[in-house]
This record gives structure tokens, C-alpha cells and sequence, in this order.
């Protein structure tokens, strides 16, 4: 889709909407954890992973209410597979070099600054999620085809300053066809990371408060989708759909925001197809 027809597209959607669209984003939680049950784990996920993998054994996504002081919304958590570095195959392993040459060369952002650096954090553009993956290069990484034109995709790889990278986040964005826009991500977590357990969800103000109704969906291959649909408690014609998925070594989410009303059962179709392609065996 050309630049100029994603602006005319977008001036159809509901301004207000786009402002207070949920917040997305993704925080691992630090909580102490048993030493002798993360070795005795580590020893069988060495052993495993890579049949984790390749099979796609899944892993249910648990969907909560939050709720404080500061903010309303709901958490999606997973239990990921820390994957071996020594899985990736592709051009990613040459990025843990980059990551700790980035913290050797790192200057702090004056204070007044409006762009604020990470040198822990790396970043490229892809032409699309299929090109993401083969970038990373690793065994039975899903990549379903979506009835939607791709629009930009781009890869964020987070390391420490020995160039030891935990987390790999893949985002798509895309336009649907039938005017209902998406965003897709895959989160994989290395064995250099803290901890398996990984967070996400979606987060909004009390000016702007929403109504969120919680649904699973089980594909024919037995995985499971876990479902957040977001209505708004302001008049408007629009809401969202998140859907989340774990298979294999990924956590797979699919954000559709700006859905017309009368287009509801449109875009759960897509969700459901979504989740339905993740049974499909992988390439690799």
C-alpha cells in the first residue's frame, strides 16, 4: 500500500479513538525466583528446545484486569522457552557484537533532548515479517500469511553491555483490507534472560475509560488464542480486538484497532484465522 493511500485510509477512523488508543506495551516482571527449580528447568529446556520448537508445543496466555491508581487496563502473561543463543542461525548473531560496541560509544542524551538513546537497544527495518525472520534464522519461527497488505516492519533487540542479548521483538504494521488496521508482534526470549515469565497487555487513562470482555478461542490443532476485546465507554463507533497467542518458541500478538462496530465479527474471523495459522507446520 503507497504512503498516500495510508493517509487517505486513516482520515476515515474516528480522531478520537486514535488519540486514546490503549497504550501497548510489554514489561518483564522482576519477582524472586527458586534457584534449584530454574537449574533443574534450564538442564531439560538445553535438552528440548529445539523439539519445542520444531513440534510448536503450546502454551496458554493468561488474561487479567489491572487496575491502580494510575491507570486501568489488562495484563497478558506467558511462560516462554529461554531459547539458546546458539539456536539462531541467521545475520542475528553478529548483533550482540553491535549491542556492546553501542555501550562503548554511548553519550548520554543532553537533558533537554526530546530523543532519548538506549545503547542496550538495537533496531532495523525489514520489507516484511518473512525477511524479519530469515534474518534471525531460527528453526520452525512461524510466519502465517494475513489477509492484509503489509505496510512496515522492524526488528527490536535488547543486550547488555557484554553483548548478551535477551529479547528479540518483531513488529509489523499493516492495513487490512476492509478498513480494519493491525499490528502484529513476535517476542522471543534467549537464555541470556532474567527470567521466562514475559508481560503484556494494554493500558488507558480514566479520562478515556473502557469496558474489556476477556474470550479464548481454541484452534483445530488444540492451540489457544487468548482474546481481549476493548470497548469504549464514550460514544463511539469503534473498538479493538488483541489477540495473543504462544507456539513454539514465540509469543504471537495481533492488535486490531479502529474496528468499525458492524465489522465485529470481521475481525474475530481474522483473529481466529490468525491463531488457526500457527498450527501449520514452519519452514526450517
Amino acid at each position: 500500500m503507497k504512503e498516500l493511500d495510508f493517509l487517505e485510509n486513516i482520515n476515515d477512523i474516528d480522531p478520537t479513538l486514535l488519540e486514546d488508543r490503549p497504550v501497548v506495551r510489554s514489561r518483564p516482571q522482576t519477582r524472586i525466583v527458586r534457584r534449584i527449580l530454574i537449574a533443574a528447568a534450564a538442564v531439560l529446556l538445553l535438552a528440548g528446545t529445539a523439539f519445542a520448537i520444531s513440534k510448536g508445543i503450546r502454551r496458554d496466555v493468561t488474561l487479567t484486569r489491572v487496575e491502580s491508581s494510575e491507570e486501568s487496563g489488562f495484563e497478558a502473561k506467558v511462560e516462554l522457552p529461554l531459547v539458546p543463543w546458539s539456536n539462531f542461525e541467521g545475520e542475528i548473531r553478529s548483533v550482540g557484537e553491535a549491542i556492546a560496541q553501542q555501550y562503548e560509544t554511548y553519550v548520554p542524551d543532553p537533558v533537554f533532548s526530546s530523543v532519548l538513546t538506549d545503547p542496550g537497544v538495537w533496531e532495523r527495518s525489514f520489507d516484511s515479517l518473512g525477511e524479519a525472520a530469515a534474518f534471525l534464522g531460527l528453526p520452525g519461527l512461524q510466519t502465517p500469511t494475513f489477509p492484509f497488505d503489509e505496510y512496515e516492519c522492524s526488528m527490536n533487540v535488547r543486550g547488555d553491555e557484554a553483548g548478551r542479548v535477551d529479547e528479540i521483538r518483531i513488529t509489523a504494521q499493516h492495513i487490512v483490507k476492509n478498513d480494519i488496521g493491525a499490528q502484529e508482534y513476535v517476542t522471543i526470549l534467549t537464555d541470556a534472560a532474567e527470567e521466562s515469565e514475559y508481560v503484556s497487555g494494554g493500558y488507558w487513562t480514566y479520562e478515556f475509560p473502557r469496558d474489556v470482555e476477556f474470550q479464548q478461542y481454541t484452534t483445530p490443532g488444540g492451540n489457544s488464542c487468548a482474546i481481549a476485546v476493548l470497548k469504549p465507554q464514550y460514544d463511539s463507533e469503534f473498538i479493538g480486538l488483541d489477540g495473543y497467542a504462544a507456539a513454539g518458541s514465540a509469543l504471537y500478538e495481533l492488535n486490531l484497532g479502529a474496528v468499525p462496530r458492524e465489522k465485529y465479527d470481521q475481525a474475530l474471523q481474522i483473529l481466529h484465522d490468525w491463531a488457526d495459522a500457527l498450527d501449520q507446520p514452519a519452514d526450517g
